[in-house]
């Protein structure tokens, strides 16, 4: 870690601090904090149709500065997703998120601006380096939801008190934002609204649920609507447990289904506290945009993720991918991923 203090009586009134990671600054009264920080993974994949690949996939840097009730939080990206894994490759620079949030209580909070679609366990969180698994679930490989909003949110947390004599907390969001071509908004045309709530108890268990509605201008000119039921159990045994069961309904009639699920299943078991074993079960319907059709894809992730640093993340990791009634064929891919966090 790098501390960068001003020089003088400023020195009172901020604090720099670069390559802390992710987390939260401390309380600094009426001090303002500012935090330089990002992540960047490589990686070496192939599998068994399709020539190997490999270099850097993400480079991201972000700004982060609050004072009093007040964060600005600013990110940028460098994204080359390849193929190889059955979803849509990317090779792209961006703006990932830029928004600011004011936050007068514990309550109650206002964000504007780019920020990351609150919907479910895996899309607010959105960087791959903190995940399990290298390869993404379906309902996020494909897209399903865009991994961002430029709009409006309100959200805010309570302590309700003992629930089955356990701490709780209750999260909740509700949000609307615009999307236009040239925005980068994955597709999404006008409008769009969404809301979340979550309940947290003990910081070992949490369930939510999420919905969102939008329109799509790229896949039939459709609306759709969504809805996501997810959780998390932190179990005896160094054991976790963690689920998302994704609906979408579509309001067109085309070649693509009008209804489609996505679901999966993931266990990991920290053997040790730089090693852990997972392993993810993951169902759901595939659009193949060129096809025309909707696939029934079943996905097998097993994963060793190796924390040599806690700065650095190594996962070697296998996907086993099979199609039902599909013109795609079933293929293997593996995957080789080392990330840092600075």
């Amino acid at each position: 870690m790098l501390l960068l203090a001003p020089l003088g009586a400023a020195a009172q009134d901020a604090d720099w601090r670069v390559g802390l990671g992710p987390g939260v600054l401390e309380d600094r009264g009426d001090a303002v904090a500012t935090r330089i920080g990002g992540w960047l993974d490589a990686s070496y994949e192939d599998n068994d149709r399709e020539p190997s690949a490999g270099g850097l996939n993400h480079a991201n840097l972000f700004l982060d500065t609050r004072w009093r009730t007040f964060q600005l939080f600013v990110e940028s990206e460098y994204e080359h997703e390849r193929d190889l894994a059955g979803f849509e490759g990317e090779h792209q620079l961006e703006l990932e998120q830029a928004w600011l949030r004011w936050q007068p209580s514990e309550a109650f909070g206002v964000r504007a601006g780019r920020f990351n679609t609150p919907f479910g366990w895996w899309v607010p969180i959105h960087w791959s380096i903190l995940m399990d698994s290298v390869t993404p679930p379906l309902h996020v490989g494909k897209e399903m939801i865009p991994e961002q909003q430029i709009g409006l949110e309100l959200l805010g947390r309570r302590f309700p008190g003992d629930v089955f004599g356990l701490d709780s907390e209750l999260g909740w969001s509700v949000f609307g934002g615009w999307g236009a071509p040239g925005l980068d908004q994955d597709r999404q045309d006008g409008s769009s609204a969404g809301a979340d709530v979550h309940l947290r108890l003990a910081e070992r268990y949490e369930l939510g649920l999420s919905g969102y509605r939008q329109r799509n201008r790229e896949l039939d000119d459709r609306t759709e609507t969504s809805g996501v039921l997810y959780g998390e159990a932190r179990l005896p045994g160094a054991l976790t447990l963690r689920s998302e069961w994704v609906h979408q309904l579509r309001d067109r009639e085309g070649d693509l289904s009008r209804r489609a699920d996505a679901f999966y299943a993931a266990l990991r078991w920290d053997v040790h506290r730089v090693a852990y074993l997972a392993y993810r079960v993951g169902y759901g319907e595939d659009d193949d945009e060129e096809a025309r059709q909707t696939d029934e894809r079943t996905v097998h992730t097993f994963t060793l993720g190796v924390l040599p640093r806690p700065d650095v993340r190594v996962k070697l990791e296998y996907n086993v991918n099979r199609f039902t009634d599909a013109v795609r064929e079933d293929f293997d891919h593996w995957v080789v991923s080392v990330g840092w966090l600075f």
